[in-house]
Formats: C-alpha cells, sequence, structure tokens
C-alpha cells in the first residue's frame, strides 16, 4: 500500500486481489463444511429427476424464459455430480442471464467494433457496468465477478470460454460452489416469488 492520504489505482488493484483470495479461502471452507455434505444428503433422501429442475428453473423469475432447459439440464446434472457438464451447460446461460437482466434494466450490453459491427460484451465487461450493482446487489455482482470473470480468482468464464478448464478443474471446490450458487439463485427467486403474497401478508 502507499504512504499517501488517499489510495492509488495500484493499491485498489492490491485491495480487490486480497478480497477474492480471502473469498476463495471461503468458498472452499463452505464447500467442503456446508455444501458437500448437505449435498450427500440430498442425494441419499430423494431422487429428483431433470424434469424436477426444468421445472424449478421454468418457475424462476431470474432464469430467462427461453433457457429453463438448458439451465434446468445444468443444475440436473451438478446434482447428478457430473459437474463437467453441468459447468458446461451453466457457465454460458449464467453470462446470458447476467445480460437479460441488465438489458431489462437499460444497460448498453453491446459495443461497435471497427467495422461498425455491433457485438455483445462479454461477462467480465457486463460486470465492470455500474448498473450491475444496482441489478443484483453488490454481495451478488462481488460473488458473479469473483467466480466467473477476474483474473485473481477462479476466472472459470473466460477459462471455459478458451478451453483452459480441465477435467479436475471442473471439480474444484469453485465449480462445485458455482453451482450450488446457480441453484440457490434458481430456488431462492421461485420461492420467493411464489410466496410473495404470504410474506405482503406477513
Amino acid at each position: 500500500m502507499s504512504w499517501g492520504g488517499g489510495l492509488t489505482e495500484e493499491d485498489e488493484i492490491a485491495i480487490h486481489a486480497e478480497m477474492i483470495r480471502d473469498y476463495g479461502m471461503l468458498v472452499s471452507i463452505v464447500v467442503q463444511g456446508d455444501i458437500w455434505p448437505a449435498h450427500e444428503v440430498l442425494l441419499l433422501e430423494h431422487r429428483l429427476r431433470e424434469a424436477d429442475f426444468i421445472d424449478l428453473a421454468r418457475h424462476s423469475p431470474i432464469v430467462p424464459k427461453d433457457r429453463a432447459g438448458l439451465f434446468g439440464k445444468a443444475l440436473f446434472a451438478g446434482y447428478e455430480r457430473d459437474f463437467v457438464t453441468a459447468l458446461h451447460l451453466l457457465i454460458p446461460q449464467i453470462e446470458h442471464m447476467v445480460r437479460v437482466h441488465l438489458k431489462q434494466a437499460g444497460a448498453k450490453t453491446t459495443n461497435l467494433d471497427k467495422d461498425g459491427v455491433q457485438n455483445e460484451n462479454g461477462m467480465s465487461a457486463l460486470m465492470d457496468l455500474p448498473e450491475a450493482d444496482q441489478v443484483f446487489g453488490k454481495d451478488l455482482a462481488f460473488e458473479l465477478k469473483s467466480l466467473f470473470c477476474c483474473s485473481f480468482g477462479p476466472n472459470l468464464r473466460n477459462e471455459l470460454a478458451h478451453g483452459l478448464l480441465d477435467e479436475g478443474a471442473c471439480h474444484s471446490p469453485f465449480a462445485i460452489y458455482a453451482w450450488w450458487l446457480a441453484l440457490r439463485l434458481t430456488f431462492n427467486t421461485w420461492w420467493n416469488a411464489a410466496h410473495k403474497d404470504e410474506v405482503a401478508e406477513a
């Protein structure tokens, strides 16, 4: 850190890198201590089908309506502990989900290249938009950036897109946590929407 009164750009980068490192340690603890044991109980006590996850995705407000099938298949693959399939299906759909919700909030999600062709921005650029914190909240926005598109973290989106994610990385704590985060978002938004009237009356 610099000795000056204010934070320099280098200071901000150092702080951000340390935040991602601490987050990575927390993810490993949560996966090993909470998610993996709970997942094992879920497999032992319940026999869920792919159709159950697709139906959940179809009724979840956070999942784009035309992607419920892909989202559901990805969630089911993770439930079956096939995280290779889960990640390859899920990560592009999470990027699409981010893009859709940012567009709905009025954010500009495209750019013009030197030939005047309009292109969709990738997830890294999308999560750098000021609307990202407004749409997803600061905590979730930090998790999405840290997991999927930050070079200080697992960088799952970019690693997958460039063919750098090997089979071992698909079973890492970060990969399992990414699947669980998607399941949590899908389930919680469905639950909150389904019980909106009950919450309003309480």
